[in-house]
């Protein structure tokens, strides 16, 4: 008989993993058991040591290129923090990509990730335009995502004219995943139809959390030591993120996207590109999220890294046993493929 979904189970399970990858893993899970959790020192204090390189990963790398700058917030009194990545090598800008970080919500900014966007930016032509949305636990949901929904308004609103482009992608790695598809969805349902008739080129979404009620893999994920993430750190993320909410309250759409009615916005939904790598508790999400895609009639083009731990795409392209370049190769293809080139 013939079933309506086919997975390639060969790209799972430890067989599928290759002995570079066991290693990468294995050094990580040596480096992570060196430092203190973030919940340990307090969110401030990590993010400073962080800053230092004083944490088990290494500190952000800024590159000379980018632009800081800032965009209007829906509060009185304050804008919201944005970086500019522009392609270094004479390329024309096709599109802006509104990125958005990871972090748990509660770590990292908009400068992060400059590398990793530039790279982005050359090979595709886009301009990167990276957030930087206020975290947890001193502004706790739901000032994270209107920030994000702020700045996806604006750039409808002004990309074209400040950039010559106009607002093109979404997405992120990890709480950026998970904040991508609520800016997407926010968007498809807006009371404005400037914004709800928008259609983005594609969604990039990156091992993304996407219901705050934990999966099962979550629970099933467990390590010696922790790579890189573990149900400890998520409920740490998830009390500062979502204080005193209700399990039922986790369950809304506009928290959890895992529980958004789809079939409403069929024929609505952008193409989206779904990545995580099969040693990553949140590979669940991944698998739910992007069949719900598919069940509501959205393009979901699924990248399975087989071994990958969570965030591996952010390290450097040529980390041997990491999956970054292959992961890479991947969201160049599917935004080349977006846009005509």
């Amino acid at each position: 008989m013939a079933s309506a979904l086919s997975i390639d189970s060969s790209l799972f399970g430890s067989a599928a993993i290759s002995d570079e990858t066991h290693a990468f893993n294995q050094s990580l899970m040596d480096i992570m058991s060196k430092g203190p959790k973030w919940y340990e020192v307090g969110a401030k204090r990590y993010r400073e040591m962080r800053a230092a390189g004083e944490t088990p990963l290494p500190k952000a790398t800024y590159l000379d290129a980018a632009e800081q700058t800032s965009i209007p917030s829906r509060d009185k009194g304050r804008s919201i923090p944005c970086r500019i990545l522009r392609p270094q090598n004479g390329k024309p800008i096709k599109a802006v990509f509104l990125h958005i970080h990871g972090g748990g919500w509660v770590l990292q900014d908009e400068k992060s990730q400059d590398p990793f966007l530039q790279d982005i930016a050359d090979k595709t032509g886009v301009l990167a335009f990276s957030v930087g949305y206020r975290l947890a636990p001193e502004h706790p949901f739901p000032a994270g995502p209107n920030d994000c929904y702020d700045a996806a308004e604006w750039l409808i609103d002004n990309a074209q004219e400040q950039f010559g482009a106009p607002l093109g992608f979404v997405g992120g790695e990890s709480a950026g995943g998970h904040l991508g598809a609520l800016v997407a969805l926010h968007l498809l349902q807006h009371a404005d139809t400037r914004y709800a008739q928008f259609r983005f080129k594609g969604l990039l979404l990156h091992f993304g959390c996407y219901s705050m009620i934990w999966t099962p893999f979550v629970y099933n994920f467990q390590k010696s030591e922790i790579l890189v993430l573990d149900r400890d750190l998520m409920d740490h993320y998830i009390k500062v993120f979502l204080p005193g909410m209700t399990d039922e309250e986790k369950r809304h759409p506009s928290v959890s996207p895992l529980f958004a009615d789809l079939e409403k916005l069929r024929g609505k939904l952008p193409p989206a590109l779904f990545t995580c790598g099969t040693e990553d508790c949140l590979l669940d999400d991944t698998m739910f999220m992007s069949t719900k895609w598919l069940m509501a009639g959205g393009e979901a083009v699924v990248k399975i890294i087989p071994g990958g731990p969570h965030g591996y795409i952010m390290f450097p392209r040529a980390t041997k046993g990491s999956g970054a370049d292959e992961g890479l190769n991947t969201v160049e293809d599917f935004m080349l493929s977006k846009l005509g080139g």
